[in-house]
């Protein structure tokens, strides 16, 4: 079978990716063991728990599929879809300790035409909580900081994932924003007497960062389709190093990553990159390629402005 997924040509916006073993059709995130934790199989298989919190689950009486599927504690954070919501809910860390943040999201049996849809277009549906779970996982494995997991538990069509808040963060579109507003502030000043356009310190760490992620992200052979600002985290205050991804739903893993998927990824960051400039936006391509642009780099540059466009013409027909 050939692949529908070619490796990128010279001269595309893309790091080389990693070439994995077995059919290159595009597939979901492939489980995986994680060294970095360790699971425990409840309610005779339907519950995967994440040892480090068996005691808080164990504590707040959350120990079946069941319990955690029919909890009524928290808060709604998000509820787009009838079949899917996320709650956010404060169990204590243990008997007597402090409280933790959790999100948990709960994923009914999604009607038919959610299958059909990606179907159609040559594309494997993405339903359920494993898939994310799954891609948790794997940005674990590859470095890229995002969320805990907690539990995972799966009955008949219905499905639910538990993860540890991030608390503490701001999004960095709100972050981005800001931090390019001091420095126009700043540079006003300094234009009369010639400054230039270099990013300050740091709006530059905030570029390498996301840089950085997206890198290692594509060149994992993994691109995100909500690569959205809204879904990158930092703390506050900020360490000038760490960097959350996170809403992993629709995370894809390739055996080959199209140059298209790439360009996807890069226009949904510049959509959201409201108030940056060109200097700033192509500061981040040479920061993501690890290099200097170069005049091969144009074409390429050209298709993540037109997609942009197209998200943007999207975004305002569907009110996003």
């Amino acid at each position: 079978m050939k692949s529908r997924d070619p490796e990128p040509a010279a001269g595309v916006l893309a790091p080389r990716p990693v070439q994995h073993a077995g059919t290159s059709r595009p597939r979901p995130v492939a489980g995986r063991p994680s060294e970095k934790f360790a699971f425990e199989c409840w309610d005779d298989g339907r519950l995967t728990v994440n040892r480090a919190f068996a005691d808080v689950l164990a504590d707040a009486g959350l120990t079946t599929f069941d319990s955690l599927w029919s909890y009524t504690g928290g808060r709604v954070a998000k509820n787009l879809l009838r079949e899917r919501t996320t709650t956010r809910i404060v169990l204590p860390d243990d008997g007597n300790g402090p409280h933790a943040a959790f999100y948990l999201k709960r994923h009914a049996p999604p009607p038919w035409k959610e299958y059909v849809k990606p179907l159609i277009r040559l594309r494997w549906p993405l339903l359920g909580a494993r898939h994310e779970w799954s891609a948790i996982l794997r940005f674990h494995e590859i470095g890229i900081a995002t969320m805990t997991p907690v539990a995972l538990g799966r009955s008949g069509g219905r499905s639910l994932l538990l993860t540890k808040a991030i608390e503490g963060c701001r999004k960095l579109s709100d972050l981005l924003a800001e931090c390019r507003g001091r420095a126009s502030s700043r540079s006003s000043g300094a234009s009369a007497s010639g400054g230039d356009d270099t990013p300050t310190r740091p709006l530059d760490s905030l570029l390498r960062r996301i840089a950085a992620a997206a890198r290692t992200l594509h060149r994992a052979g993994l691109h995100h389709q909500d690569f959205y600002l809204t879904h990158l985290l930092v703390p506050e205050p900020d360490d000038g190093e760490t960097l959350y991804v996170i809403d992993l739903g629709r995370v894809r893993q390739r055996r080959r990553l199209a140059s298209r998927w790439i360009v996807k990824d890069l226009a949904q960051l510049n959509y959201s990159a409201c108030g940056m400039t060109e200097s700033d936006r192509r500061r981040f391509l040479e920061l993501y390629l690890d290099r200097p642009l170069t005049a091969a780099d144009e074409r390429p540059i050209g298709r993540i402005e037109r997609k942009t466009r197209a998200i943007a013409r999207h975004s305002h027909k569907n009110r996003l």
